[in-house]
């Protein structure tokens, strides 16, 4: 009989929390988590698909909990990649790339060849590579082979390649985030003026900034791990600039600063991920023109290389075919640099480049 009691208190009380949360207003975006979750509203378009996603996501206090799992696991289990992450001299989140895939590697290259040989015949070509957080991990810590990694691609890339990595330190990276703070970045232009053929010049900035930034690899550690602050730079030469996109109709800026609290406040460079910008310089001293091939770390960098260029435009692999953009794009008379994180070429099959051998 005492059983038969305590299953139906158990019940009762499992049903009331049920109730109370379906209730209760949900919340839509976990910051924490960075995505989108399952609410009411999911609830009314299918109530028994949704309803398990919709207790779990709305559950109270779901990423305290999460944090406490993760601090469980590194400070008892000690496990110290818990969750594919590391936490670097108890301040850097560095998430582990680790194994380094050779043939992603290999078609990455193919890849890039392939593009050059079909699309770029006539153009001046350069290449470089950004190296993941992970590339200054010490000690006995799990990551790629990033002398293989890095030789392989200089020399298979039939560009000419521009070697960034002695210019970087993990201090300049975000602490809980994968991409390089854009103050960062000037000594990055700095060195692309030497191949690219523009004369850098110190310009005024003014920094800005968001001092509660939870970056992309943030849920991954205990919360107790301090923000971040997003710096983003403006001068007065970005006040006569035009960016468009293919896809945002209604996006213009180069700072999207709505963005800040979205679930990602690093799309506030150029508004996140997109296959294809142009951006026009209407102040340009010069004729010049860039393409880029990237991924979202070019999306802080570009903002700084406007003043030397009439016209940059950006394209993204991930998100549009490579036998589309010469729907959109034309070649002719345009200096072309293909830069791309490790974390891209170790996961090139992102690439959507059709017909390479």
């Amino acid at each position: 009989m005492k059983d038969k009691i305590l299953i139906i208190v158990f019940v009762i009380i499992l049903f009331s929390f049920s109730l109370t949360i379906i209730l209760s207003e949900s919340q839509e975006v976990s910051k924490y988590e960075r995505r989108k979750l399952t609410t009411s509203n999911d609830l009314k378009e299918n109530f028994t698909e949704n309803l398990d996603d919709f207790l779990s996501d709305q559950f109270p206090l779901r990423d305290t909990l999460i944090s406490l799992s993760s601090l469980y696991e590194r400070e008892i289990l000690n496990i110290k990649d818990s969750k594919n992450a590391y936490i670097y001299n108890n301040d850097y989140i560095i998430e582990k790339t680790y194994p380094l895939n050779t043939s992603s590697v290999s078609n990455y290259i193919k890849k890039i060849n392939y593009i050059n040989d079909t699309y770029l015949i006539n153009n001046k070509v350069y290449h470089s590579v950004i190296p993941d957080k992970a590339f200054f991990l010490d000690g006995d810590y799990l990551k790629l082979d990033y002398d293989y990694l890095l030789d392989t691609v200089k020399k298979g890339v039939l560009a000419e390649y521009i070697d960034l990595s002695n210019f970087l330190r993990l201090e300049d990276y975000y602490k809980t985030d994968i991409h390089i703070k854009q103050p960062s970045y000037l000594k990055i232009v700095k060195e692309l003026s030497r191949f690219l053929n523009f004369n850098y010049e110190d310009y005024k900035y003014q920094i800005q900034s968001y001092n509660t930034f939870l970056g992309s690899s943030y849920s991954k550690a205990p919360m107790y791990k301090n923000y971040d602050s997003l710096e983003w730079m403006t001068s007065d030469y970005m006040k006569n600039v035009k960016v468009k996109h293919l896809e945002f109709k209604d996006s213009s800026s180069i700072y999207e600063v709505d963005e800040l609290e979205s679930m990602d406040s690093y799309n506030i460079f150029l508004k996140g991920p997109s296959s294809l910008i142009e951006i026009e310089n209407f102040e340009s001293q010069n004729d010049k023109e860039l393409v880029i091939f990237r991924d979202s770390f070019a999306s802080s960098l570009t903002p700084l290389l406007i003043p030397y260029y009439k016209k940059i435009i950006l394209i993204d692999l991930r998100y549009i075919r490579m036998d589309l953009v010469s729907n959109y794009v034309n070649f002719k008379d345009k200096d072309i640099l293909f830069l791309y994180s490790t974390l891209i070429i170790n996961s090139s099959d992102l690439l959507k480049v059709n017909n390479f051998k």
